[in-house]
């Protein structure tokens, strides 16, 4: 069941989403902060960020606990001038934990993610993937999401 987070009542099992998606992804960019060192404060921007641009968390609940999320902010102002200055929604966390992965719950979190940003008048969604995370990268390829800049790093150190 894909649902509207609850404040509270979700926290926790929100946060231990949070932590395994930056364990995962720490795995693929071992520079990134552990996730238990990092999860509260995230928690709390993400949440923030959410509420600033008009924003909602969705959570996948199977048998009353919640497995995944996705983060979708509805009304990004769009800050550079060289791009198109209308707003945009953008999906800025999803993940599914690793036990229940591979059930449609993440294109279910993705599917109401964009039925959410549709319905709030974004003409536009976008998500950042990190280059490594292959299966992500093909699930966005197969519900319409294709690429649009590409950011490359060199280490100075």
């Amino acid at each position: 069941m894909i649902r509207d987070y609850v404040p509270g009542r979700d926290r926790d099992q929100l946060r231990a989403c949070v932590v395994e998606l930056q364990e995962f992804e720490r795995g693929l960019e071992p520079r990134l902060p552990r996730g238990e060192e990092m999860a509260d404060q995230y928690l709390a921007f993400m949440l923030e960020r959410c509420a600033r641009t008009s924003g909602r968390v969705f959570v996948a609940e199977v048998d009353h606990t919640v497995v995944g999320f996705v983060a979708v902010l509805a009304n990004v102002p769009q800050e550079e001038p060289d791009e198109d200055l209308a707003p945009y929604a953008y999906i800025s966390d999803l993940v599914v934990r690793s036990a229940y992965r591979r059930r449609g719950l993440g294109r279910a979190l993705l599917e109401q993610a964009e039925r959410f940003a549709r319905g709030a008048g974004a003409g536009l969604l976008r998500v950042g993937v990190l280059a490594r995370n292959e299966g992500a990268r093909q699930l966005y390829a197969s519900l319409g999401f294709s690429d649009y800049t590409v950011q490359l790093i060199k280490p100075l150190r």
